[in-house]
């Protein structure tokens, strides 16, 4: 055998368990994608990530005047990471902020409040909310002067989920040309003809699925932020608006 027959052999010798490497990679890959396809996307939705989508606040409705007609006032559920703060911070604030917690809500004594909170940060947990109830944005403010939550989301662990409620401050006046609009996109009204322009384009955020089956989001994941709706400028004349009403009563 001359040298060169010699060095093509060893070439094919070296090269022939790459093949089979590659063979078996992509053999692994089909039965994945196509024998076990269902299994493993079932696992994942169990216990997976998801980009889920953070709304816009919508845009207000004003009068000829400027006056609001229909606008979004932000609520907040509050949550916390435990995780997040140091042994030290939470040797310090915890029974503070338990205190805080339970004074502000008056649902539960402070002992519950502090022990739900060492037992998710013992078991790993990454999402705690703390109560249903929502809060306004003063009420935000003052929350994150507390012990530990001061330390801000990503030292503190504190996470204030954002709701939209649609406030009418006329109440009934002008109802009927203000209209509404529902989860389904349906509805009537400028809030429906307008939708598009005050409805603002959705933002995104990594979420995980707990084992309840609800979707927390990630405090440290990155995010698109939501760009807000325009304002729309009408020529109703409010006043106007209420004598006319106040007449067909």
């Amino acid at each position: 055998m001359n040298i060169k027959n010699s060095i093509l052999l060893r070439v094919r010798l070296a090269f022939l368990p790459m093949l089979l490497f590659g063979i078996a990679i992509v053999y692994k890959i089909g039965v994945i994608q196509f024998v076990e396809g269902e299994k493993w996307r079932s696992l994942a939705a169990e216990i997976g990530l998801e980009y889920r989508a953070i709304e816009a606040t919508r845009g207000n409705i004003l009068s000829d005047n400027g006056s609001l007609l229909a606008t979004s006032i932000p609520f907040y559920k509050l949550a916390l990471d435990p995780s997040r703060a140091s042994k030290q911070m939470m040797d310090d604030g915890l029974d503070s902020l338990a205190f805080l917690l339970s004074s502000f809500y008056k649902d539960k004594p402070t002992s519950i409040y502090k022990q739900r909170i060492l037992d998710a940060r013992k078991s790993g947990r990454r999402y705690v909310l703390l109560n249903r109830k929502l809060i306004d944005y003063q009420q935000k403010k003052e929350m994150e002067q507390w012990p530990i939550f001061r330390e801000g989301r990503m030292d503190g662990g504190a996470l204030f989920t954002k709701v939209d409620k649609r406030f009418k401050p006329f109440g009934y006046l002008g109802q009927r040309s203000i209209g509404f609009i529902n989860e389904n996109g349906r509805g009537a009204g400028l809030e429906y003809s307008f939708n598009t322009d005050l409805a603002g384009m959705n933002g995104k955020a990594l979420y995980r699925k707990t084992v309840g089956g609800k979707w927390r989001p990630i405090p440290d994941a990155s995010e698109v932020r939501p760009i807000d709706g325009y304002d729309l400028e009408t020529t109703i004349d409010i006043n106007l608006q209420d004598v006319a009403e106040s007449s067909l009563l």
